[in-house]
């Protein structure tokens, strides 16, 4: 098929061709340009695809000679695209830009998309029209274009961003004036909350060195009567005689009485330790035979967990003797229809990294609600009914476990038991620093 090559001078008038060429010859013509150019016929079939448009569609110009114009377009084009070409068909203009209304673009023979900018013209009349598109991949021009957009974008918030600073400026320093009343304020609160706490902790143990010296009257007379009758008995007892092991056994828990009297002294005002080497395993089963019959009378069930790496520790044995026997009692006062009570012993660290012992001791009880654990150690605070408990238990095991350098944890949940641990340190040198010989 042959085209004519129509030329207009600038008053308008119009010659004939005067040479005809083959539509082979003015592709190779055009291939000489980057830009793509296609050509299309009335049926909008292709019938010149130059070196440019192979380039930027990625087909070769043997692919696309005769098959629809459409192929080039993305799918949301090809509908409107041929009622737009007879528009333009019939229209007096000879040529026009494509896309002036809304963007356009290409599709490439992989299915990528590339925006463009189209300039179609028109040739011959009838049945011989043919439509020539010159198209143009503007994709770097738009990167442009929108890296100019950002850079006029970040140019206005740095304008904006220097007007608040010197907003800002002008009110830091009325900030910091306020930010610095704000911490003397701070520190003022925290200086009378802790100078209250410790008024209220001192008035607390002022009122159990009272109870503590009323009880000390009150119980050391009959005491040391009951001590001399029992030690009468078992001087006049026979080692193999049966009755022997049981009045043993009472006058060693006439003993601790005395020794729980002395504590509650020790509470309010130092006493006097006696430091040996001590197995907190061994320390441990002892306490839980002693009160053997206290755990089976209740239905509690001891599984004692002992780790054989747990080291010997210095430490006053008859002070963690107490610990042990306060926390075992609470672990059988909170699982009333019985229940599991295990005691674990193992290697720790401190907080400081020292190494240390940890001994826990899980029971499956009530437990302990959230808002209540800060304050189980506090003297005279129980959970217990009234009448079942002083709250002085876990308070005299803390007082005796911080004489010691150690730590005293409980966590706990309700309806799930709770656990107490608490961490001595090994080395003589760092858990009997506050204990006197």
């Amino acid at each position: 098929m042959n085209c004519t090559v129509i030329r207009s001078d600038n008053a308008g008038r119009r010659s004939a061709v005067i040479a005809r060429i083959s539509l082979d010859q003015l592709a190779e013509i055009l291939d000489i340009t980057e830009d793509g150019v296609v050509t299309a016929d009335v049926r909008h079939e292709i019938v010149l695809f130059n070196r440019g448009a192979a380039k930027l569609f990625g087909y070769e110009p043997e692919e696309v000679l005769g098959r629809p114009l459409e192929l080039l377009l993305p799918e949301r084009f090809r509908h409107p695209h041929p009622g737009q070409v007879e528009e333009f068909a019939r229209a007096p203009a000879p040529a026009r830009l494509m896309g002036e209304r809304r963007e356009v673009f290409g599709k490439r023979r992989d299915g990528s998309e590339f925006p463009a900018e189209i300039s179609i013209s028109k040739f011959g009349t009838g049945p011989e029209m043919l439509f020539t598109a010159i198209v143009r991949d503007v994709t770097e021009r738009k990167r442009f274009e929108a890296a100019q957009r950002e850079l006029e974008h970040l140019r206005s918030q740095a304008e904006l961003a220097e007007a608040r600073a010197r907003a800002d400026e002008r009110l830091r320093e009325t900030a910091s004036q306020r930010e610095q009343a704000l911490t003397e304020l701070q520190t003022r609160t925290e200086e009378l909350r802790a100078t209250t706490q410790q008024l209220w902790q001192a008035a607390k143990l002022a009122g159990v060195g009272e109870l503590a010296a009323s009880i000390a009257h009150e119980l050391n007379n009959p005491l040391g009567t009951v001590s001399l009758r029992i030690e009468g008995l078992i001087a006049k007892t026979l080692p193999e005689d049966p009755r022997r092991k049981p009045l043993e056994i009472v006058g060693g828990e006439v003993e601790r009485m005395a020794g729980l009297v002395a504590n509650l002294l020790q509470f309010s005002r130092a006493g006097r330790e006696q430091v040996s080497t001590v197995d907190v395993c061994e320390e441990v089963t002892k306490t839980v035979e002693l009160i053997g019959h206290h755990l089976r009378k209740h239905g509690v069930r001891v599984l004692p967990e002992f780790d054989r790496k747990v080291t010997t520790i210095h430490a006053d044995r008859q002070h963690l003797r107490q610990v042990f026997l306060n926390l075992f009692t609470n672990a059988v006062d909170a699982m009333p229809g019985g229940g599991t009570l295990v005691p674990r012993v193992r290697p720790g660290h401190l907080p400081g990294g020292a190494p240390a012992v940890v001994i826990e001791v899980t029971d499956s009880g009530v437990g302990i609600p959230a808002e209540l654990q800060d304050r189980v150690f506090e003297p005279f605070f129980t959970t217990k009914e009234d009448g079942k408990g002083t709250g002085l238990g876990l308070a005299i095991c803390r007082r005796i476990v911080h004489q010691h350098n150690g730590t005293l944890e409980v966590e706990s949940r309700v309806n799930a038991g709770t656990t107490i641990r608490v961490t001595l340190p090994v080395r003589p040198d760092t858990n009997v620093a506050r204990l006197r010989d």
